[in-house]
């Protein structure tokens, strides 16, 4: 197994957290890699999106209704099938953030909440 070197003020405040949640050592510096990880990809995903509202008009003249899968910017695949899109993205790029979403008239909808429930906004 690879050896981590951490800084020994890092590992003190690990060590403290372990103790205090009463868990191993691991299994926080295994949380906190896996929230980093998970914030790394979310991140990447919005700057995805970002990309997807500068092209919209572009995108929704090629892609109308279909679902896209957009990579470093660029369209990687399409398909009116979200599934299939889905199985073919992931057997492509692994667990590597790929954005897919449904091409719209509009480039992105706002949410509205009642109470406990979500629903699309109505234009």
């Amino acid at each position: 197994m690879p050896t981590v070197t951490v800084e020994p003020k890092l590992y003190k405040r690990v060590e403290e957290t372990a103790l205090e949640c009463k868990v191993s050592i691991g299994e926080v510096l295994a949380a906190a890699v896996h929230l980093y990880l998970w914030e790394l990809d979310r991140r990447k995903i919005s700057e995805e999106s970002a990309v997807y509202r500068q092209r919209h008009a572009e995108l929704r003249e090629q892609y109308l209704g279909q679902y896209i899968a957009m990579h470093n910017g660029q369209v990687v695949d399409h398909d009116t099938d979200f599934q299939a899109l889905r199985q073919r993205i992931r057997r492509c790029f692994g667990r590597t953030p790929v954005m897919i979403t449904l091409v719209e008239d509009v480039a992105e909808r706002s949410l509205v909440r009642h109470g406990f429930r979500v629903k699309m906004a109505t234009q």
